[in-house]
């Protein structure tokens, strides 16, 4: 087995982000692109489809899709398809065994571990309870065909309530792992602006025609982020962290 140094290892699973967000981006623009209005809405489809929106992207984002007219500049349809398919990227990749009820156990664990074993004892640890829960549970089945179904019913939630006619599309999501701590990161609403950790792809523009003096809050999170983790002092138990 040959080991990569630390460095090229980083810039590997960077280039793995880096890649799934201009995938979301270019998926998310083709839908937009694609999005028309239906004449007559049906509302039996529209009133389920805004409550699992509600849960995907939030209250705010879910009444801005229903009331607001896309038809001239759907930037906002775009958004929310960022957001969700970012979000949902998130969720698989920092999956345990894709069980809500065992999150907490395993999470706990490795938190514990991180305090008290050394960084490769617990990224294998992590790296095989990942890998043998998941078969344990699914029997070594594939499942990016349902994870892309799941995600394509999410994204026709969101042109429904939008108004489209045809909320149709699939997409489908990979997971790698990594030795090191490595972490997809999503900026949850309402968190504090910090240009330290987080960009602005509007170029500031949004920021600079708020009121002088306010604090400014992320709205959404439209692509994935990087954080790499790794334990450099374990006497003191000290750490280094990197956003990208």
């Amino acid at each position: 087995m040959t080991h990569l140094p630390t460095s090229t290892f980083d810039d590997v699973v960077l280039h793995t982000v880096r890649t799934l967000d201009l995938e979301v981006s270019k998926v998310a623009s083709q839908v937009t692109n694609a999005f028309r209005v239906a004449e007559t809405p049906d509302p039996d489809r529209v009133t389920p489809a805004f409550d699992r929106a509600r849960e995907a992207v939030g209250p705010v984002m879910a009444e801005l899709l229903e009331t607001i007219q896309h038809q001239e500049d759907p930037i906002l349809i775009d958004i929310a398809l960022k957001a969700d398919m970012v979000g949902f990227a998130a969720e698989i990749a920092s999956a345990w065994d894709f069980q809500h009820q065992s999150k907490s156990v395993f999470t706990g664990v490795y938190k514990q571990m991180r305090r008290s074993e050394s960084q490769l004892a617990c990224a294998q640890w992590r790296s095989q309870a990942r890998k043998y829960s998941k078969q344990r549970l699914y029997n070594g089945r594939d499942l990016a065909t349902g994870f892309a179904y799941q995600l394509a019913e999410r994204i026709a939630d969101l042109l429904t309530v939008a108004g489209s006619s045809s909320p149709r599309t699939v997409l489908a999501i990979s997971e790698e792992g990594a030795s090191c701590d490595y972490e997809v990161l999503v900026v949850r609403i309402d968190e504090v602006y910090n240009t330290a950790q987080m960009e602005d792809i509007y170029n500031g523009e949004i920021v600079a025609a708020g009121a002088p003096g306010i604090v400014h809050c992320v709205l959404f999170t439209v692509d994935l982020g990087l954080r790499r983790s790794e334990k450099v002092d374990a006497a003191t138990e000290t750490g280094r962290t990197s956003c990208a």
